[in-house]
């Protein structure tokens, strides 16, 4: 009698809970499925083929792929870079980001009067309770598009033509330089900056010595100035690396590949993190492993023999096999390029 009185308590009690699981879980799901604010603050133009525009198609990324709503605003002056990114957490956004070194004071500087707000700076180097900063482990990449351009020269003179000189293309500049002579130590690498990242007819005029020098490898780290260099080794028909985004299709006949950054992937995994609740204050690099570096697909001038080796190369880094020591920054900013 007792067992039977207790039956129906018991169907109760797991009817109950039942309908209670209905209710919460949704509302569990909802929670772990929370839709962020996502904003982007660009110093140049998204139709500069390369560092704004990888940038872009991360933002799309994140919109199209982890359900984010989004905004950007582009070629921000450095006049306007605390009033755009104030705006931004003023007007409920829930992440912002700074795309490039040059942002990181302006992060710093909003970013501790938003501290519900998370920050981030690709490419930077600040770091606070609600500020991160995203790199690249450019040696690792840049050592192995070094090698190409030593396997290629025909001269046994390389050229690099950087945007500004600060410490992050310094470092890349300086990355790709220590690739070419590690794997020829005979090959001359003649670095020259330009001032600026938004001026392809300096670019050009900067590839167009080199070349006049006996140059016959190009790279540059330079975004819509580099258009111009690449325009240049099309013209003067020398070789050319690219980078940032895969630049093949705007000089097929001499680009051999791209030092590809997945900035969009770098954007993504990050905007991952936060939505996850796993945001950390703290400089984080990303290395070949991650899959935000890579080899850009190859030109009709690279021999499949240099492509087999620049990909074994990259394998044997990946798995560590192969060691790429970072830049010494201290002692890269003290000499000059």
């Amino acid at each position: 009698m007792q067992s039977m009185r207790r039956g129906p308590i018991v169907m109760a009690v797991c009817i109950v809970l039942a309908v209670w699981g209905l209710v919460s879980a949704p509302r569990e799901a909802a929670a772990a499925e929370k839709k962020l604010k996502v904003a982007l603050c660009l110093p140049g133009a998204i139709s500069d083929k390369g560092f704004n525009a990888a940038a872009h198609a991360g933002l799309m990324r994140i919109k199209e792929e982890l359900g984010h709503e989004v905004a950007f605003t582009e070629s921000v002056q450095r006049t306007d870079f605390v009033t755009t990114l104030r705006d931004y957490a003023t007007r409920g956004y829930d992440v912002i980001i700074g795309h490039g070194f040059q942002w990181g004071d302006a992060l710093q500087r909003v970013a501790k009067d938003f501290p519900d707000k998370k920050f981030l700076n690709t490419f930077g180097v600040v770091t606070g309770p609600n500020l991160a900063s995203v790199d690249i482990y450019v040696e690792q990449l840049f050592h192995v598009t070094g090698a190409v351009a030593a396997w290629m020269t025909k001269a046994k003179k390389v050229g690099v033509v950087g945007g500004w000189e600060i410490p992050p293309i310094r470092r890349q500049a300086e990355a790709f330089r220590l690739g070419v002579i590690a794997t020829d130590p005979k090959v001359d690498v003649r670095t020259t900056f330009v001032g600026t990242f938004y001026d392809p007819v300096k670019g050009k005029e900067a590839a167009t010595a080199l070349i006049g020098a006996g140059v016959d490898v190009l790279t540059h780290m330079a975004d819509a100035s580099g258009l111009g260099v690449l325009e240049a080794a099309r013209e003067k028909k020398v070789l050319a690396v690219g980078y940032m985004a895969d630049q093949i299709d705007l000089a097929p006949q001499v680009v051999l590949t791209s030092n590809l950054v997945g900035t969009g992937e770098m954007m993504k995994q990050m905007v991952d993190r936060i939505a996850k609740g796993q945001f950390e204050g703290k400089f984080i690099d990303f290395g070949l492993e991650t899959g935000v570096l890579r080899l850009g697909r190859w030109g009709e001038a690279a021999p499949p023999d240099v492509r087999a080796r620049a990909e074994r190369l990259a394998e044997d880094i990946k798995s560590g096999k192969v060691q790429i020591p970072k830049v010494d920054m201290k002692a890269l900013m003290q000499r000059k390029p």
